[in-house]
């Protein structure tokens, strides 16, 4: 098992039980635990696409640092410019990567207290299977081009 699917397991499972300890932080922690599953999803994408993805290349110091280049600011800022928001596919997954990021912003920094019903919950974690799910269907190229636009700024002339 994947850190992306180990993560995405224990989101759902910090759902499922917030019912039964009626828990609003262990709902935060469950939105919060969805979020990195997919922003892991992304960056290991990211890597593996712009260094390969044999399991040896995972292990040098060069996949480290492609799979840190990314952060949470230019994430969001990748997927609101040009040319992924002009994908229709980047910009369905860019949309929702941005909401849980925003969500998962409200779920560790708000001060405590309920943020969500059950069903807002269990919606966010599904997302970010969703959004997991779609990373992996994408064509070689449609990888490739969100590596480079999600890794290297643009620069303008």
């Amino acid at each position: 098992m994947t850190m992306v699917e180990r993560l995405l397991w224990l989101a759902d499972e910090l759902s499922r039980r917030s019912r039964e300890i009626k828990s609003a932080a262990v709902e935060r922690r469950a939105v919060s635990t969805a979020y990195y599953a997919v922003f892991h999803a992304i960056t290991a994408l990211c890597a593996s696409e712009l260094l390969g993805s044999g399991a040896a290349s995972k292990k040098t110091p060069e996949f480290e640092r492609v799979y840190r280049a990314l952060d949470h600011k230019s994430l969001k800022l990748a997927f609101s410019a040009a040319p992924l928001n002009n994908n229709q596919i980047f910009k369905a997954i860019g949309n929702r990567v941005v909401e849980l990021q925003s969500e998962r912003i409200r779920s560790d920094y708000l001060p405590s207290g309920r943020l969500y019903r059950k069903s807002e919950c269990d919606r966010l974690v599904q997302s970010a299977r969703s959004i997991v799910a779609e990373l992996k269907n994408l064509s070689s190229q449609d990888r490739r081009t969100l590596a480079v636009y999600l890794i290297f700024k643009n620069r303008t002339q």
